[in-house]
């Protein structure tokens, strides 16, 4: 699962997005990089409510003491954290319950970073891409990945919502915003447009 921390190079001020810190050496990771570039964290986003993007947050919490924002319609799926955890067996503390809920009229600000939010459901019902248009950048969490699309077949997962969010909502970009997705690597809107079987055309030839 990718962390992302995304800060302002002046003020030096960051997020932190999707902290799915388990083990010690992943704290470890998020804390030297952000020690060695002397960021100050002042919000911690969480772009769904599965457990490998929020296992972090009850540290990061108490780390930063810093609001945590994400969206309502995941909150069962907060609720029932420690059950979703026994269900691939693995325990962690009980994530903290979110300050702020977002959605789409929702303006999430970090010193001259404005973050534009679409809500982007689909691998579940709450999820959400944080968008800086600015610098033509969208962290998009477990929509869509690098030659791949979110899962579908877990809680309220639903592929024709999930499709449309993917089309009408991330794709109303262009080409050369970067996607910053929740699993693999880094991409672009133009190669997913392009390259991806899911998504241009060449996965329904084998459906």
């Amino acid at each position: 699962m990718n962390c992302f921390v995304y800060w302002d190079e002046n003020s030096h001020d960051g997020v932190i997005i999707d902290p799915g810190a388990f083990e010690d050496f992943e704290k470890k990771e998020i804390l030297k990089y952000i020690s060695q570039n002397n960021i100050n964290i002042r919000l911690i986003l969480n772009t769904h409510g599965h457990i490998d993007h929020i296992m972090g947050n009850d540290w990061a919490k108490k780390m930063w003491s810093v609001p945590l924002l994400m969206h309502k319609d995941d909150m069962p799926l907060i609720d029932k954290a420690l059950d979703q955890g026994a269900m691939f067996g693995v325990t962690f503390p009980k994530p903290p319950a979110p300050d702020e809920f977002i959605d789409e009229k929702s303006e999430v600000k970090l010193a001259d970073t404005v973050f534009k939010i679409l809500h982007t459901p689909g691998h579940s019902p709450g999820s959400v891409c944080f968008v800086d248009e600015k610098e033509k950048v969208i962290f998009a969490g477990d929509t869509v990945f690098n030659g791949s699309i979110g899962r579908t077949d877990l809680w309220m997962g639903d592929i024709n919502v999930l499709m449309d969010s993917i089309q009408n909502k991330i794709f109303r970009y262009t080409d050369d915003y970067m996607l910053y997705p929740g699993h693999m690597d880094e991409t672009t809107i133009g190669e997913e447009r392009a390259n991806n079987p899911f998504l241009n055309g060449e996965y329904d030839k084998f459906a």
